[in-house]
């Protein structure tokens, strides 16, 4: 305990600066009340939290695996993560993911090492998420072969809104995942987006399976018959490619670092996924907002953001955050160490960090277009390439995801706060930035239009090859008319949404 006392002594107090624009902190205290305060605070999803303030997120003795297990413990959330569903029934995955910190404090690139390392834990997190989807996914491809679709399309909607989504989009999204689209114009509106294409697509993969044995897949058929197809190795390959889609919109729930007075350091993130985080994501950048409950106001966006300096140091890459308003924000979280203490090089940090936290909004809104357009690009009636190691891949995925985002129309963004701190593990300077940017989907939406002329036509193709009565599958974001976010705001009581 006394080792903490002595690094929480160590946190600067900074002298204000002669640049009037930045707002410099004068001194931290770290209590360990505030955590306390939050864990005591009326029942929340996992998903809706706010990030916590975490005095002690960085530890020299105690392990970080260690100080992830007590957080959920003192969080209450150890049954969730343990067994997937919350009191509720929704499916919420908790996971912690860790990475390595290359450099030694000691080392000028020590910062880069702990952002290079919290990406790394983000990346595996993420490929943890893919497995248990998989794993999910075609369980329910099996299961509903061996249902009557009105049973499908009531349990569909059912496990919908318990994962409290909007009430008049379930009923749509239900129907729309368990309809027969023999004779009619085209797949429905409500599953225009990536995901919810792509589980259509096992739909029909299983149904075009189901033929080819001579069964009618509008009837019930033995779970056997549906477990044997699902065991194909093209549909295996269709399973990894949606369930990759599937974990957009999961969010780092708290961080923590560890750095040992001899040895590499690592960082620790607890993660979390909802079918509601995932369904904002994805109607961010196809613009269908049917299944987003209307808004109620959420908090203002410096309540979103630590006051305390030792949780900032270690929060890292982007929050998806609703405002007073009920628009939705995405926030990022950057640092970069001046490489001396002059003021030249302080301020050039502060422009390192801010360039970098764009780049979390783009590489952000980047993934989730190249997730979709995975989806679309997906010809049924061939092998998927397998999509399993798509997050551990720092490669061709990565480069796409870049490539991508720098091509959206993202403008509008702004600082929201700036920070300047020591870390205890070398009394090295640190200055951190959190840029925010206001979504504005259907700009987003119009873009990956454009993006997707291609990837329309061979979706197209292949939803016409599964049954040759169906129409084409219109682009994502290209049927709805434009509309922002803000659309949704409301009055109402105000609730934590993220």
């Amino acid at each position: 305990m006394r080792g903490d006392q002595n690094e929480v002594s160590k946190v600067v107090n900074v002298a204000a600066r002669s640049k009037p624009a930045r707002r410099w902190v004068g001194c931290v205290v770290l209590c360990a009340a505030v955590s306390a305060a939050w864990a005591q605070a009326p029942a929340v999803a996992p998903d809706q939290q706010s990030l916590p303030e975490l005095p002690n997120s960085i530890s020299g003795g105690e392990t970080v695996k260690a100080r992830m297990d007590k957080f959920i413990r003192d969080q209450g959330l150890r049954e969730i993560k343990d067994n997937k569903k919350d009191e509720t029934g929704r499916d919420v995955l908790i996971d912690f993911a860790t990475g390595t910190i290359a450099a030694s404090p000691s080392d000028k690139n020590f910062v880069n090492a702990r952002i290079a390392a919290f990406n790394k834990a983000m990346l595996n997190a993420k490929a943890q998420c893919a497995e248990f989807q998989k794993t999910r996914i075609a369980t329910e491809a099996v299961m509903d072969a061996a249902r009557p679709p009105a049973e499908r399309a009531r349990e569909d909607a059912e496990q919908l809104r318990r994962a409290g989504l909007a009430q008049e989009g379930v009923t749509k999204v239900a129907q729309a995942l368990n309809s027969d689209l023999s004779g009619k114009s085209g797949i429905p509106q409500a599953i225009r987006t990536g995901a919810l294409y792509g589980e259509k697509l096992i739909g029909m993969k299983m149904s075009e399976e189901l033929r080819k044995k001579g069964l009618d897949p509008s009837r019930p058929v033995e779970e056997q018959v549906a477990r044997t197809v699902s065991e194909t190795a093209a549909f295996k390959n269709m399973v990894s490619t949606v369930a990759n889609a599937r974990c957009t919109g999961i969010k780092a729930l708290a961080s923590f670092e560890q750095n040992p007075s001899s040895g590499q350091g690592q960082v620790g993130i607890i993660t979390v996924w909802s079918e509601k985080l995932h369904a904002i994501s994805d109607a961010i950048v196809t613009n269908q907002w049917d299944l987003i409950p209307k808004g109620e106001p959420g908090k203002k966006i410096q309540d979103h953001i630590p006051n305390d300096l030792r949780t900032l140091l270690t929060t890292f890459g982007t929050q998806l955050v609703r405002d007073e308003r009920g628009e939705y924000v995405l926030l990022a979280f950057a640092q970069d160490q001046p490489r001396t203490t002059n003021q030249q090089s302080v301020d050039t940090a502060y422009e390192a960090a801010k360039t970098r936290a764009m780049g979390l909004i783009r590489s952000f809104m980047g993934e989730a277009v190249v997730t979709n357009r995975a989806l679309l690009d997906a010809e049924v009636s061939t092998v998927f390439e397998d999509g399993s190691t798509r997050y551990q891949d720092d490669g061709s995925f990565q480069r796409s995801t870049k490539a991508v985002g720098e091509r959206l129309p993202i403008s509008g963004l702004s600082v929201a706060h700036e920070w300047e701190t020591r870390h205890p593990a070398n009394d090295g300077p640190v200055v951190g930035v959190v840029m925010q940017w206001k979504v504005d989907s259907a700009r987003i939406a119009a873009a990956l239009s454009r993006l997707n002329q291609a990837s329309g036509d061979k979706a197209q193709v292949a939803a016409a090859a599964v049954d040759r009565t169906a129409a084409p599958m219109p682009v994502a974001g290209t049927a709805a008319p434009a509309r922002k976010s803000e659309v949704y705001s409301g009055q109402g009581k105000v609730s934590r949404d993220f």
